[in-house]
């Protein structure tokens, strides 16, 4: 009996292994994703920054 208890035992450890790693990969994934949204905006605002820049350069001339 007590092989099948230990045996029970381990496979709970392992899904409690299993799931962290799951939460941590998660957590990359959303991480990157983050990332990603972040660039996009930095890139947006740049481009915004830069029009309107310009456009108050040639307001300004």
């Amino acid at each position: 009996m007590k092989n099948i208890e230990e045996k029970i035992l381990i496979a709970d450890e392992e899904i409690k292994q299993l799931q962290n790693k799951r939460k941590k990969l998660i957590s990359q994934q959303k991480q990157e994703e983050r990332k990603k949204r972040d660039k996009r905006i930095y890139e947006k605002g740049a481009v915004f920054e830069s029009i309107v820049k310009s456009k108050i350069l040639c307001k300004s001339s």
